[in-house]
């Protein structure tokens, strides 16, 4: 059975992406917009203009205010798109309650297992992550411990050598702003 906690969730993980693509949708302009961040800035993830409910909310304060402080779930940073080639893909799917739990755990997966966001040199003693482990540091910290030991979780050979003792340093990698179009993906 699910809770109305993974109900609120799934909605608000939805809103967040739908709101993204209108967005994007919105300034298109027949495909000359190359970045999210093109968009001006007040009408872009402060601009209050998303209805959720009863709620009038910016990306933002559905992002920060509302999923990352009531369900302290850094998952999220999966699933939540930005619509630039240095956010995680969009699933084809959306997301549900009852799937929830295995869909983030999907995501993460995902995340991991591609080196536009997660590398291991375990001869250089070195992990390469995304600026979202950077940036959200803290969500990563109150779950996991460390950053490491999230993505620990989702990558084996960090596991076993965090197992072993090891505390690899962290590289970031690169964050592209560009739109993740279906040619930028590849």
């Amino acid at each position: 059975m699910t809770s109305c906690r993974e109900k609120k969730l799934a909605l608000l993980i939805n809103a967040y992406n739908a709101f993204t693509i209108q967005l994007i949708l919105d300034y298109w302009d027949e495909g000359r917009l190359e970045s999210i961040r093109d968009i001006p800035t007040d009408r872009r993830w402060k601009h209050r203009r998303w209805r959720v409910g009863d709620n009038l909310w910016s990306l933002d304060e559905i992002e920060h205010d509302t999923i990352r402080i009531h369900f302290i779930e850094p998952r999220i940073h999966w699933a939540l798109v930005c619509a630039a080639v240095g956010c995680p893909p969009l699933r084809n799917e959306a997301y549900t309650a009852e799937e929830l739990d295995e869909q983030l755990d999907e995501q993460a997966r995902y995340v991991h297992g591609h080196e536009r966001w997660f590398r291991f040199d375990r001869e250089a003693n070195t992990v390469h992550l995304t600026r979202l482990y950077q940036w959200y540091r803290g969500d990563y910290e109150q779950v996991a411990g460390s950053i490491l030991d999230h993505a620990a979780q989702y990558a084996p050979q960090l596991e076993e050598a965090l197992d072993e003792g090891q505390r690899p340093r962290i590289r970031w990698l690169d964050y592209s702003w560009d739109l993740n179009t279906q040619e930028n993906l590849k």
